[in-house]
């Protein structure tokens, strides 16, 4: 029996120490792994996703989207759209003066001048310069060459008309008003120059009536008011 314990007491010590060695030791995190590396043990920090983070520092809050230009300057009107032709006509006829009138015929002469052809424009300012330097040979017949490219700008012809009325082609002149005044009716000069036209015709009452059309529009032409009075005398025997 002594042998026996004897050998049980030294086998113990020997099993113990093998079962320690085959026991797994609790992992450490710091401990590298086969290829050398520390584990990934945690990709998230303890706390949330936004523990650890860095903040950004507290900043004014943002406000409501400004609405443009008005938002900015909440006092102050929106921008008038631009007048349009018709009621520039009208301002023009209710003129108080001369002085009045003046801009806003400026202003409807310059958009009668545009017609929404860049090369068309252009011609009608080649036209212009050349009548600016007394050639009007030249600029007549860029006008004429513009009125067959161009038919249906009204202002082409009008500087048709004056041309052929500076060279004394009556027939052509009224030809050309008249196509000014079937594309623009509102076109106080151009009624006007018909007046004279008819006048030079001896065609009193329809120049009478061609004066008065262009009085109508803009009270404010020179010459205008001296030339109704003449005529109402001679056709109708009785002033205006």
């Amino acid at each position: 029996m002594r042998p026996m314990l004897l050998s049980l007491l030294l086998l113990a010590p020997l099993a113990t120490t093998a079962m320690a060695q085959s026991s797994p030791s609790p992992a450490n995190p710091h401990q590298l792994d086969s290829q050398g590396q520390v584990p990934d043990l945690q990709l998230i920090p303890p706390g949330g996703p936004d523990n650890g983070a860095p903040k950004a520092p507290p900043g004014p809050q943002a406000g409501p989207p400004q609405q443009g230009a008005a938002a900015a300057r909440p006092g102050r009107p929106p921008p008038k759209a631009p007048e349009t032709d018709d009621q520039l006509l009208i301002k023009l006829a209710k003129a108080p003066d001369q002085r009045a009138a003046r801009p806003i015929e400026r202003e409807l002469k310059a958009r009668w001048a545009h017609s929404g052809s860049p090369s068309a424009d252009l011609l009608l300012k080649r036209t212009d310069q050349a009548m600016e330097a007394h050639d009007f040979d030249t600029a007549r017949d860029i006008a004429v060459k513009l009125t067959g490219i161009a038919p249906n700008f009204a202002e082409a012809w009008h500087r048709r008309a004056t041309l052929a009325t500076q060279k004394d082609d009556y027939e052509d002149a009224l030809t050309s008003l008249r196509r000014t005044l079937a594309l623009q009716p509102k076109n106080f000069a151009a009624l006007a120059e018909l007046g004279e036209i008819l006048e030079e015709y001896n065609d009193k009452p329809h120049a009478l009536d061609a004066y008065r059309q262009a009085k109508a529009i803009d009270p404010f032409l020179d010459g205008l008011a001296d030339r109704i009075r003449d005529l109402t005398k001679s056709v109708e025997g009785q002033g205006i």
